[in-house]
């Protein structure tokens, strides 16, 4: 019988899992996972553990100092923690709970990514990806790792459901995505961050925050990449000359455009034009 410790109440379970050297090399992997029922006695303090950590709240509440913050999670809450870093949690009375310790090639830095505003994660999401864990631990407590491939995908889903935007709305419900439709149709006009900003009704600050949060770029990063797509297809789809379709994105020159196409892209506007096979007599 695998003795648990202090705290733990009998019904948990704990599966130790062994991961091949091929799975470690390349795949995400599990290394410990299980159930726990506890009382007010359990407690994990540690400075550091090798691999990440994932626990569903089913029942009761744990609270988790991390980084300088105290934080509570009840039932539905996700916590997600990169153990290499110094953690505590703890039982706030009786708490029934979830968990997964994995690893992976880029498990530490996804995990990074998915925390970046909290480890406490509460979402629409956690009820799912608390059955697919739930299913994870059953199918490890049977069988072991059974198929290294299989195993990995399982755990890459689980964390992608984590990775989701905490409240998918439809597109224009948002201020930024309302703010990312007007970049796209209005490419050619003069747009300011702060244009943005006031359109979202939020402050330039926060608003740069909450679109690269969203969208993975900045603002004007966005802009210009907006720019640079519709130069692209204008490129290849008409016989505009490159000064003519600089002014259609927005530059004042065709020098400002061809600039920007060799910095991102590594040639000149024409240059793109003719390496996709198109020969476009100009009228510059």
């Amino acid at each position: 019988m695998y003795e648990l410790g202090p705290g733990i109440l009998p019904n948990s379970i704990c599966v130790p899992l062994t991961p091949t050297a091929h799975a470690q090399e390349i795949y995400f992997y599990p290394t410990l996972c299980g159930q726990y029922s506890c009382d007010a006695q359990y407690i994990v303090n540690r400075q550091e553990h090798e691999n990440p950590l994932l626990i569903f709240i089913r029942n009761g509440m744990l609270r988790l100092q991390y980084e300088g913050q105290v934080y509570h999670a009840g039932k539905g809450d996700i916590i997600l923690l990169d153990c290499s870093r110094p953690h505590c949690y703890a039982a706030e009375g009786n708490v029934d709970f979830l968990y997964l310790h994995f690893d992976g090639s880029n498990a530490h830095q996804l995990v990074t990514d998915i925390t970046a505003d909290s480890p406490l994660l509460r979402k629409q999401e956690n009820v799912l990806a608390g059955e697919r864990l739930y299913d994870l631990i059953q199918s490890y407590r049977r069988r072991g790792i059974e198929n290294e491939v299989e195993s990995s995908m399982r755990i890459y889903q689980l964390l992608m459901l984590l990775a989701m935007p905490p409240e998918r709305m439809t597109r224009r419900d948002t201020p930024i995505n309302q703010t990312v439709d007007y970049i796209r149709g209005h490419v050619g006009e003069s747009i300011t961050l702060q244009s943005l900003a006031n359109m979202a009704h939020l402050s330039a600050c926060h608003y740069s925050h909450e679109f690269k949060r969203q969208t993975g770029f900045s603002p004007m990063e966005y802009v210009i990449n907006t720019r640079l797509e519709k130069a692209k297809m204008l490129l290849l789809q008409t016989t505009m000359s490159v000064v003519d379709i600089a002014y259609e994105v927005g530059y004042e020159s065709g020098s400002s455009l061809s600039s920007l196409f060799i910095k991102k892209v590594g040639c000149s506007p024409r240059e793109y034009r003719r390496s996709n096979g198109i020969g476009v007599r100009e009228n510059a």
